[in-house]
């Protein structure tokens, strides 16, 4: 399916991997972007300034940004709205992703009715970063979940197999039981659906690297 902005291809190329893994659903897609578009937005990826904050949760250590005027701990869905800080590209995946057609393909993709993106987030790891293993809604039900799937976009080049920084999956709350932990950081994605075991964190980075990404929850 050709597409300026998502390589709609690859991504349905790992639907039926995706709805058949376990303990929970996840899928990983290499060349997620289209490459003239993914390296627009590589090149203009955000530079640290006010807008970027640390999160004071002793868990993480990431570094975070919104778009625009969105909040992250809002219960409320994301806003189609523009971010003048940054540039057309950027603006015109973020419209993209609130698409009908962005979110018709991601119900396909998941066999799962997907209707809105509920938030959107850079984020900036760098030496010394981790990312604690957790899930987002250990004692809720289904149906009560402020958002089901969870993406998350890598812009990070030179990445070598065994290099910890990318999110990895896991069966349990601990690193010793992870299912899956990407390598290849450059124009790739994770996707992984919510539920109360759907467990995921990021090893503590030794290495002098930034891992570049983006975070979307769709319900």
């Amino acid at each position: 399916m050709v597409n300026e902005i998502i390589n709609w291809d690859n991504v349905f190329l790992q639907s039926e991997t995706f709805q058949k893994n376990k303990p929970f659903q996840y899928g990983f897609i290499k060349n997620f972007l289209n490459k003239e578009f993914y390296d627009i937005l590589y090149n203009s990826y955000p530079k640290d300034d006010d807008s970027w904050i640390t999160p004071k949760d002793f868990g993480r250590s990431a570094k975070k940004r919104w778009f625009g005027i969105a909040d992250p701990n809002s219960d409320k869905c994301s806003l189609d709205v523009e971010d003048s800080s940054l540039n057309e590209s950027w603006n015109k995946f973020f419209h993209y992703i609130h698409s009908k057609e962005f979110l018709e393909n991601m119900s396909k993709f998941s066999n799962d009715k997907i209707s809105e993106l509920k938030h959107f987030t850079f984020i900036k790891n760098g030496k010394g970063s981790f990312n604690m293993p957790h899930t987002h809604h250990p004692t809720e039900k289904k149906e009560d979940y402020g958002y089901n799937l969870t993406l998350l976009v890598y812009f990070a080049k030179g990445w070598k197999k065994g290099d910890p920084g990318g999110t990895y999956l896991s069966s349990e709350e601990d690193e010793e039981s992870i299912i899956f932990e990407p390598y290849d950081l450059d124009n790739s994605c994770v996707i992984f659906a919510e539920s109360s075991h759907s467990w995921h964190g990021s090893r503590y980075m030794t290495q002098d690297a930034i891992r570049r990404s983006i975070q979307f929850t769709l319900i």
